[in-house]
């Protein structure tokens, strides 16, 4: 299928096409003249780096996921597995540092209702 189709089929831009392929996530398209024909698996592979971006991943990241893979096929589900728990990790810290921060703020809020002269920031308590 040709760069439009595929578009079309995954919502995906052309120019992210391109950028799929340069970094190694779809692979490499057949050539028809000048054109690029796209395998049609490489529909649900976009469709998957698409998925995978709304749920947080970088394209770097798929890309290194890609890179410990043999023969450049998705990994196993015992691979996907653990980057969706570390993605969850590193989404829990921000969640954790950003309650601190709101919990500092409202802290700090209150110790200037009581004293509005008072602007003292305490890093942790």
């Amino acid at each position: 299928m040709y760069i439009g189709y595929l578009s079309k089929q995954t919502g995906a831009s052309r120019k992210a096409i391109y950028l799929y392929e340069e970094m190694g996530l779809i692979p490499t398209p057949l050539r028809k003249g000048k054109y690029r024909v796209y395998a049609p698996e490489v529909v649900e592979i976009v469709k998957t780096i698409k998925c995978a971006q709304s749920l947080g991943f970088k394209l770097k990241e798929l890309a290194e996921i890609l890179q410990s893979t043999s023969a450049r096929q998705w990994p196993n589900l015992e691979g996907i597995a653990e980057q969706l728990d570390w993605k969850r990790r590193a989404l829990q810290e921000q969640i954790d540092s950003a309650t601190t921060q709101i919990r500092l703020l409202d802290e700090l809020r209150q110790r200037l209702a009581e004293s509005p002269s008072v602007w003292e920031c305490e890093k942790s308590r």
